[in-house]
């Protein structure tokens, strides 16, 4: 595991670095899809013979709501000089690594979260699909319903996580692999992989 940041809890292990893990536990999680700007709730259930269900609701992304766990970077005309809407990167700390990254069909599903204390990664789809992300801020000592929220990126937009930025996905429900652009550094998935597992298993359900 790589370096923590400041403050932050010490992460249980997970296993070998991958966007989203699946455990195979007990707890089921579901992220669902709201429109609008209606509020992220947390809501206990019951929907399978001993398994508590839990409901994340995603909010759509926008620059206020997502502000504290990173920027939403937009369009912008060419020739604009830099501004305040641009994605202020930390990439000194090691090689920068842009990529396409293609992840195979999952679902919204996640049961491990992950943060990067030395770099500010950046994803969006390539393609012309929504796709969800579950974050904690990176004051999180122990990530819990209770500080994840989760947030639908409609296609075009992509964000910019800061540093520490707990994070799950991206996620999505396509009936397709799905392509995303990636900008972290070289080593980043090697030497700064912290990785919280809550300990049972979590799946989303569409």
């Amino acid at each position: 595991l790589g370096a923590v940041a400041e403050g932050a809890h010490a992460p249980r292990r997970c296993g070998r670095p991958r966007r989203t893990h699946l455990c195979t536990n007990r707890r089921l999680v579901k992220i669902v899809g709201r429109g609008g700007s209606a509020a992220v709730t947390v809501a206990a259930g019951s929907n399978m013979a001993g398994t508590s269900a839990l409901e994340l609701h995603a909010v759509d992304i926008d620059r206020e709501n997502f502000a504290p766990f990173g920027q939403v970077i937009s369009p912008q005309s060419d020739g604009e000089h830099f501004g305040e809407t641009d994605a202020k990167l930390v990439l000194d700390q090691g090689v920068p690594r842009f990529y396409i990254m293609r992840l195979e069909k999952r679902g919204l599903s996640f049961g491990t979260i992950v943060h990067h204390a030395k770099v500010t990664q950046c994803l969006g789809s390539t393609q012309g699909y929504a796709w969800y992300m579950a974050v904690a801020s990176s004051s999180v000592t122990t990530p819990s319903m209770e500080n994840i929220r989760a947030f639908r990126i409609p296609p075009g937009v992509f964000i910019k996580l800061h540093c520490g930025t707990w994070h799950a996905g991206p996620l999505f429900d396509t009936p397709q692999d799905m392509d995303f652009a990636n900008l972290e550094l070289s080593d980043t998935n090697v030497t700064d992989f912290n990785c919280f597992d809550f300990g049972e298993s979590i799946a989303i359900r569409p």
